[in-house]
């Protein structure tokens, strides 16, 4: 394998209020672009319940990434957008930093 694309479904990654930018469909998204494009072999989307980065969500960990790469806010189409990756900061903050309602 080459790359892990771990991708949050759980409950607040997921929330209603989140519409269309939810984990569900971005990690069905992943996984029929992945397919289209004959990654499967060396790439895998990956659900997880929860990646403890709630206030930053919808939420992705890509494995490796040089290092491993949270992203937040990942639906939409075009190149890596480095304004998407989380700080060293916030990610080791999680979802411990300040309380969203969803």
């Amino acid at each position: 394998m080459e790359k892990l694309f771990l991708v949050c479904t759980g409950p607040r990654c997921n929330a209603e209020t989140r519409g269309d930018e939810c984990g569900l469909n971005i990690r069905d998204l992943l996984k029929d672009t992945n397919k289209k494009m004959g990654r499967k072999p060396t790439v895998r989307v990956i659900s997880v319940s929860c990646l403890d980065l709630c206030d930053h969500g919808p939420n992705m960990v890509v494995h490796p990434d040089s290092a491993v790469a949270a992203y937040h806010g990942v639906m939409g189409d075009g190149p890596r957008r480095d304004d998407l990756e989380l700080s060293e900061e916030e990610f080791r903050e999680g979802s411990h930093s300040k309380s969203v309602s969803t």
